[in-house]
Parts: C-alpha cells; sequence; structure tokens
C-alpha cells in the first residue's frame, strides 16, 4: 500500500536523483519531515468538534469547564461525555425551551413526550413527563435530572415523570352460525261429507293401530 504522507523518502523523491543520494539533503529532508508532521499533528488537535469522539476525559473535562456544560458530571462514563459535549452547543442555544429538555430526555432516558400545564391541565408553568424506558428512568435518573435542572427555566415546575407500563397479549376470538328454514304449508279444507265414520256397536269411532280414525275401512 502507498504512503503518500509526509515522509523522508517522498520528500527525496521530489528532488532530482542526483540529490536524492546526497547525505546533506537526505539529513535535511528528514528534519522537515519530522517538522512537518508535528505540524499537522498540532493543526489535527485543534480541530476539537470534529474530533470530540477520539478526545480522551481529562481534555473533555477542560472543554467542558470552557464550554459552560453546568450539567457536566466528572465522573460520567466517557461516551456520555463525548455526547454531553457534542449536545452542548445546541442546548445552549435552547436553554429554557422544550426542545431543550427533549433533548436532555433524547440523551438520558432514549424517548419520552414532554407534556406542558396547558395540555393537561395542571398549574401554570408545571409540566410533565411521559416515558416507556423505565429501565432507563431508573438508571439514568440523577443524571437527567442534573440536566433538566441545568437547561428548564427556574420558573418551570417538574410534576412527575410517568413510567408508562405496556403489555401485550394474543386474544382468540371465534364465531359460530346456525342457519335453518322456515316454511309453511296451506291445507286446503276438505268436504268430510262423503266419507262414512266406522263405529263400533256403541257408535264409538274405530280407529287403527296408529289411532287413526278409519273412514270407510281407510285411516286418516
Amino acid at each position: 500500500m502507498t504512503n503518500h504522507g509526509i515522509t523522508v523518502e517522498n520528500l527525496l523523491l521530489a528532488l532530482p536523483e542526483t540529490l536524492q543520494e546526497d547525505a546533506i539533503i537526505s539529513n535535511l529532508a528528514a528534519a522537515i519531515s519530522a517538522q512537518l508532521e508535528k505540524l499537522i499533528r498540532d493543526i489535527s488537535s485543534e480541530r476539537i468538534y470534529a474530533t470530540i469522539d477520539c478526545l480522551d476525559a481529562p481534555l473533555l473535562d477542560i472543554l467542558a469547564s470552557d464550554f459552560k456544560v453546568d450539567w457536566w458530571r466528572p465522573d460520567a462514563p466517557l461516551e456520555e461525555k463525548r455526547s454531553d459535549l457534542k449536545r452542548n452547543w445546541y442546548v445552549h442555544k435552547h436553554l429554557g425551551t422544550k426542545s431543550a429538555i427533549e433533548t436532555a430526555i433524547s440523551d438520558f432516558i432514549g424517548s419520552g413526550d414532554v407534556e406542558e400545564w396547558f395540555e393537561y391541565g395542571g398549574q401554570p408553568y408545571h409540566f410533565r413527563i411521559r416515558s416507556e424506558n423505565n429501565t432507563e428512568i431508573t438508571s439514568n435518573y440523577a443524571a437527567f435530572m442534573a440536566v433538566l435542572n441545568a437547561v428548564k427555566r427556574c420558573t418551570a415546575v417538574l410534576d412527575h415523570i410517568t413510567a408508562v407500563l405496556s403489555n401485550s397479549q394474543t386474544l382468540y376470538i371465534g364465531t359460530a352460525m346456525r342457519t335453518g328454514k322456515k316454511g309453511s304449508a296451506v291445507v286446503a279444507a276438505v268436504d268430510t261429507s262423503t266419507f262414512t265414520i266406522l263405529a263400533d256397536e256403541c257408535e264409538s269411532a274405530l280407529v287403527d293401530e296408529s289411532g287413526n280414525i278409519l273412514l270407510n275401512g281407510e285411516s286418516v
């Protein structure tokens, strides 16, 4: 892999071949390349914002003091310090606003909603927070409150933080359908004058084994 950085070899390649073999020129190239490399490192160290993710904790502590990160925690983990410093400029620009509180929620709780007093019928200048990230609320409560107290208005009062619990389960619903048919039959009147009911000597109607009256030898 070709190295295109500032090295002795690369500086010598820019010179004619006769000078490349000269010991004085070679020593001069080595001295120049060493100074140029140091200068590049110094320039890179000045790019603070672009290299926050590469800075160590002691330097982050110094920058937090210089940039007035009021909620800074010296004992916070390294990644939290880097995140706090990167958010600092936005938060300072929006101090005292709902947006600043939402940024603090995003950093320390993960997600949540800010409800101002007129949205839920509370006392003037009060607000409350709702979040489903119950674990983060518990583990990051102290850090979050430190940030919240630094970014909210002095007159703003937090009523409470609501941990929204949610659960899901499977519901099974069954249905049944029954169908039927309803009909009607119309029977015309029968003229019984042409029938003779068979009777015994006591004039009781005779019936067959099914209980049907016998008419002229036929049952009905």
